[in-house]
């Protein structure tokens, strides 16, 4: 068609488009739905006849014949009007801005379309505090008593001023006879209406010889997660153990077994707590991410020989016989161990439960990567006492092995338990950094992938939102028109003339948490360049 001919076509489309949006009432395009590529004339158009006066400042969207375009009057006089317009090619996803003049010549045209009046998306971001900041009271129960189990002792204060030489023999006199212990946990509750919410069980550390569920740290992080919207506990188990490599080994057994018990209880009064058995989580400090560690991944095959009958030594029994009678099983989503370690590695393929570590590398209590624990103690003590440890680096690396989602935090130049000072008083530092990692980790357990905007590579008007576990409730569009949308999936033309294009989405997961996730879009000739952000 020659150029001349061309611009007749253009300028008459355009002169259809601001004769039909003269039209005492034009169609709102309230659904965004439009022809994706040119259709035929529609069965019911407007017939533009008459004297009337377009608006100017609106965007209307026209379907004439075989072709879609946006036009925009941005004034007019008694002899002239005057505007844009973009027309959408076939197969581009860039609407060319070009402008348009008409005299008053247009007041005598009779043409048929179907004109709507743009409407553009309004959108506003979901805000969701959910899992990512604190927002909720808190209620706390006190001394909660989820089993009974023989033992030495299941509390002792912490003192940061005792050497863990002194500790020992402040407790071999109670090491000499086991007594029936209450096992009990304090439960944290938030103060929303959610029925269903993630539980997470943290455990206190103290080398299986100290320690009480009212660690300040652990209370801290009980009482952040529950004001974030968690079902938050705090579990005492059973300590202490008579100077022998074989009756060490059987405490953290007994740890286990205890902490095993905890969890079955919390899973059996899931609906009273309101529970969500699909997102359990785990975590400790020392002595206490040992023994999450294991509740996770040992299962009774990997029993300690140590924890069978021999001579005088009582047979532990199985992991999930001890503490209470129930027998609610149960599955670990993700740990949280903050320098602990495990006996064998090879305990990780039990579970497909994800970790998170945090752990100074010149720790000599508990090892970074792998040796004898207290190696800070002289004379060889944690060589002859205890067995070889594999500790966060080495966790992380066989975890990472095995495919599981595994995250290692190292405090560079940090001894054990960096959360705190030499006082024993909390680091502020380090524990914002463990808390929020922390939160930011658990928060993509419980949303699984996080929603992003796609480009779809073989329609590049095409978008949509990743994974299928987020639904889209609204878009919005900076920069361009949205030609069809339908449910996650949007169908957007680009303007050149525009400073930005930008497209957001907003809506909720599965699991009832609200996402926020935005794209920037690069239009040029050879493809799309993109910067995608999401919350």
């Amino acid at each position: 068609m020659p150029n001349n001919h061309k611009h007749t076509f253009y300028v008459l489309l355009c002169l259809l488009l601001l004769l039909a949006g003269c039209h005492r009432k034009a169609t709102t395009d309230t659904n965004g739905q439009a022809r994706l590529k040119p259709t035929d004339v529609p069965e019911t158009p407007f017939i533009m006849e008459g004297d009337y006066t377009p608006d100017t400042g609106i965007v209307y969207k026209v379907l004439v014949g075989d072709d879609t375009c946006f036009v925009v009057v941005d004034s007019i006089t008694s002899k002239q009007m005057f505007g844009h317009y973009y027309q959408i090619l076939d197969g581009s996803n860039c609407a060319e801005r070009k402008a348009f003049n008409l005299d008053t010549h247009w007041k005598n045209k009779r043409k048929e379309a179907t004109v709507y009046q743009y409407q553009p998306y309004h959108y506003e971001a979901i805000e969701d505090p959910h899992y990512r900041r604190e927002y909720l009271k808190v209620k706390t129960i006190n001394s909660i008593e989820y089993g009974q189990a023989l033992g030495y002792w299941s509390s002792m204060k912490i003192n940061h001023t005792e050497k863990y030489g002194e500790m020992l023999a402040a407790g071999l006199k109670n090491s000499l006879k086991a007594t029936v212990q209450s096992l009990t946990l304090d439960l944290y509750l938030p103060d929303d209406s959610n029925a269903k919410r993630p539980l997470l069980l943290l455990l206190h550390g103290g080398g299986f010889y100290v320690g009480d569920k009212q660690d300040s740290a652990i209370c801290l992080l009980c009482r952040h997660f529950a004001a974030m919207g968690y079902v938050a506990a705090s579990a005492n188990y059973r300590l202490g153990f008579r100077p022998s490599k074989h009756d060490i080994t059987r405490s953290g057994y007994r740890a286990v077994q205890d902490a095993h018990a905890a969890m079955r209880f919390l899973v059996n009064n899931a609906d009273d707590y309101g529970i969500d058995t699909s997102l359990l989580f785990i975590g400790g400090c020392s002595a206490g991410a040992i023994t999450a560690l294991n509740v996770a991944f040992m299962t009774d095959k990997e029993r300690p020989q140590q924890t069978f009958s021999n001579n005088n030594r009582r047979d532990l029994g199985p992991i999930a016989s001890s503490g209470n009678s129930l027998t609610n099983t149960f599955h670990i989503k993700a740990v949280a161990n903050m320098w602990g370690a495990v006996n064998n590695l090879e305990i990780l393929k039990n579970s497909n439960t994800d970790i998170i570590s945090f752990h100074g590398d010149h720790d000599l209590t508990v090892p970074y990567d792998n040796n004898y624990p207290f190696n800070d103690i002289s004379f060889k003590i944690g060589k002859r006492m205890f067995d070889r440890m594999y500790g966060s680096l080495a966790i992380d690396k066989r975890a990472k092995e095995l495919g599981r989602t595994s995250e290692l935090h190292t405090f560079k130049g940090a001894k054990h338990a960096p959360h705190l000072n030499d006082n024993g008083t909390i680091n502020k530092k380090n524990f914002n950094l463990i808390r929020n990692t922390m939160t930011s980790f658990l928060y993509r357990e419980i949303t699984g992938r996080q929603a992003t905007i796609e480009e779809d590579r073989d329609d590049t008007r095409h978008y949509y939102v990743s994974p299928d576990n987020a639904a889209v409730e609204a878009w919005g569009v900076e920069g361009g028109f949205v030609v069809r949308r339908q449910g996650n999936d949007i169908w957007v033309v680009w303007l050149d003339d525009a400073p930005h294009h930008i497209l957001q989405a907003t809506g909720h997961y599965l699991s009832n948490v609200a996402f926020a996730t935005s794209k920037t879009i690069i239009d040029d000739t050879t493809g799309i360049a993109e910067k995608t952000r999401s919350n």
